[in-house]
C-alpha cells in the first residue's frame, strides 16, 4: 500500500513535469496571433558614413562584419512604420551604454548604475524598446559608449518583434539548459542534505558533501548562460559576479570530492588546492570591494588554479591505479563522468581566449555536467540499493541472531539484553516467569531427541499461547529445556491476581 502512493506522487509529478514542457513547447496553436519578426542587422551606417551589420545571433560566424563598438560612437538606418507595425526594437548587448533616438526624440536610454561589488561591466542585458507610433520614414540612431573592448562588447540580433513573442522566444531557445541547471542544482541540495545524515561513515560523508557542493556550483554557473535568472530578476551584472566566483570556488569541493573517494583527504595537494583558493577568493573580493579593477581581469587566476587542480588529480589518478586497489564498476562510473566533466572544463577555458568562441563560456560544460548527472544518478540508485540490501541483510542477520531455531522464541541473547533495558528503565514494574519441561533428558534418551524437541515445541506453543492474551510480554527459550515470559504494563497487578 506504502508503494502505491509513493507511485501516485511519481505519476504527478511526471504530469507536472510533462505540463511544464509543453508550455515552453507550443505556441497558441490556432495561428491567428500576428507576431511580426523582422530583421534590422544590416543596412546601418555608422557615424563616419562606413557602412556595416550588426551580429545576427549567439552563433554568428566571427568572420562576418560586426559593428565597431571602440572606433564608433554611433550608428543609424532608416526605417518605416510598416517595419515596427505591431513590433518593439529587440536586440542584447554586452557592456555598452546607449542612447536611442527616433530623429531627434529620444525614446530609449541605457545607462546603468553600477555598484562596486558588480565590478567595471554589467554583462549581457536583454532589451525590448517600444517605438512611438509615426508615418512614413524615419531615422533611428543609436549614440553608444564602450565600457569594454574586445569580444565581450556588441550588439546582437536586433530586430522588429512583438516584446512576449521575443521574451517567449529566449525561454524556449534556452529551456533544457534551463532544466539541465535546474535538476543539476536540486540534485546537488539532495546530496548536501544525505550527507549530513552520514555521521557513521565521516569519509562517506565529506564525499557526498564534496559533490554535492560541486553540482551547485556547476549548476549556478551553467545557469548563467540560460537567460532565464535574468529574466527573473532583471540584473545580469550580479549573475555575472555568481558566475566569476563560481569558478574560484569550483576547485574546492572538486579537490575534495576527488581525495574522499580516493582516500586521499591527508594529502599535502589538497591543502595547496585549498590555499590557493581561499588566496584567489581574498584577492577577488578586496578587488571587488575596493574597486580596484574589474574581476574579470583576474579570470586568468582561476582558470589557472583550475588547471592545477586538474594536474593534482590527473596525478592522484595515476598514483591510484599504480596502487591497484579493488574497487567496483561504480567507482569507475564515477571517475568516467568526473573525467568528462573537466574535460569541457578545460575545452571551455579554452574557448574563452579564443576570438568568435566566447559567446557561450559554459556551452561544452554543460555537455559535461549531462554526463556527469546521468553518470551520477545511476552512482547514487546503485549506492541506494546496495546500502538498502546490505541493511535488509544486516537487519535480518540481527533478528536471526535474537530468535531460537527450534521453537521460534526469542533466544537468550534477546532475554538480555530485554533484562537490560528493564534495570535501566526510570519507572515501571514486571513479573518474571520461569519454565522448564520436566524429564526431558528421560525422553531424549529412551525415545531419541526428535520427541524431545517436540516435547520442547509443545511446550513453547503452549507458553506463546497462554500469554498472547496479556499485552506487553515477550517470552524466551534461555536454554535446552528453559523458558522465560517477562510481563509488563498496567496489565501486571491484574495479572499477579489471575496467575
Amino acid at each position: 500500500m506504502n508503494k502505491s502512493f509513493a507511485y501516485v506522487n511519481l505519476a504527478i509529478v511526471l504530469i507536472a513535469a510533462v505540463m511544464l514542457g509543453l508550455i515552453f513547447a507550443f505556441s497558441i496553436p490556432d495561428g491567428n496571433v500576428i507576431t511580426p519578426k523582422r530583421p534590422l542587422t544590416s543596412d546601418w551606417l555608422y557615424n563616419g558614413g562606413a557602412s556595416g551589420n550588426v551580429r545576427q545571433d549567439e552563433a554568428a560566424d566571427p568572420e562576418k562584419p560586426v559593428f565597431d563598438p571602440v572606433n564608433s560612437i554611433s550608428m543609424y538606418r532608416k526605417i518605416d512604420w510598416t517595419t515596427f507595425n505591431g513590433a518593439d526594437l529587440c536586440f542584447t548587448t554586452n557592456n555598452l551604454t546607449f542612447k536611442i533616438y527616433l530623429d531627434e526624440e529620444l525614446i530609449y536610454d541605457f545607462h546603468p548604475k553600477l555598484l562596486r561589488i558588480y565590478g567595471k561591466y554589467y554583462g549581457e542585458y536583454i532589451h525590448v524598446v517600444n517605438i512611438p507610433e509615426f508615418e512614413g520614414f524615419r531615422t533611428i540612431t543609436i549614440e553608444y559608449e564602450s565600457l569594454l573592448k574586445g569580444e565581450w562588447t556588441s550588439f546582437r540580433g536586433i530586430h522588429a518583434e512583438e516584446g512576449t513573442a521575443y521574451i517567449k522566444n529566449i525561454l524556449h531557445r534556452n529551456f533544457w539548459k534551463f532544466i539541465l541547471s535546474f535538476s543539476a542544482l536540486f540534485l546537488g541540495l539532495m546530496l548536501v542534505g544525505l550527507g549530513m545524515f552520514q555521521n557513521k561513515r565521516p569519509l562517506k560523508m565529506i564525499e557526498t558533501i564534496a559533490l554535492g557542493t560541486m553540482t551547485i556550483i556547476l549548476a549556478l554557473y551553467t545557469h548563467s548562460g540560460t537567460h532565464i535568472m535574468f529574466l527573473v530578476t532583471g540584473n545580469p551584472a550580479m549573475i555575472r559576479v555568481m558566475e566569476h566566483f563560481c569558478l574560484v570556488l569550483l576547485p574546492a569541493p572538486a579537490m575534495i570530492y576527488f581525495a574522499a573517494m580516493t582516500e586521499n583527504l591527508n594529502s599535502h595537494l589538497v591543502k595547496i588546492i585549498l590555499w590557493l583558493v581561499t588566496g584567489n577568493f581574498v584577492v577577488c573580493l578586496f578587488v571587488m570591494i575596493f574597486g580596484i579593477t574589474d574581476f574579470h581581469h583576474l579570470l586568468i587566476l582561476s582558470h589557472a588554479i583550475i588547471g592545477i587542480c586538474v594536474g593534482f588529480i590527473i596525478f592522484m589518478y595515476i598514483r591510484e591505479l599504480k596502487l591497484d586497489k579493488e574497487r567496483d564498476n561504480r567507482y569507475r562510473y564515477m571517475l568516467f563522468g568526473f573525467g568528462i566533466l573537466f574535460l569541457t572544463g578545460i575545452i571551455d577555458m579554452v574557448r574563452y581566449y579564443m576570438p568568435g568562441w566566447v559567446d557561450d563560456t559554459a556551452a561544452a560544460t554543460r555537455i559535461g555536467l549531462t554526463v556527469f548527472f546521468i553518470v551520477l544518478l545511476i552512482y547514487e540508485t546503485t549506492s541506494i540499493i546496495e546500502t538498502n540490501r546490505k541493511s535488509m541483510e544486516s537487519d535480518i542477520q540481527a533478528r536471526l541472531a535474537r530468535v531460537d531455531g527450534l521453537t521460534g522464541l526469542s533466544n537468550r541473547l534477546a532475554f538480555n539484553e530485554c533484562e537490560e533495558v528493564l534495570q535501566n528503565g526510570e519507572s515501571g514494574r514486571c513479573i518474571i516467569v520461569q519454565f522448564d519441561v520436566n524429564d526431558l533428558k528421560k525422553v531424549n534418551d529412551k525415545y531419541g531427541h526428535l520427541e524431545g524437541d517436540r516435547r520442547i515445541l509443545t511446550a513453547a506453543e503452549a507458553i506463546k499461547t497462554t500469554f498472547a492474551t496479556f499485552p506487553g510480554t515477550w517470552c524466551f527459550r534461555t536454554g535446552g529445556d528453559e523458558f522465560m515470559a517477562i510481563m509488563t504494563g498496567p496489565e501486571v497487578e491484574r495479572t499477579t491476581t489471575r496467575l
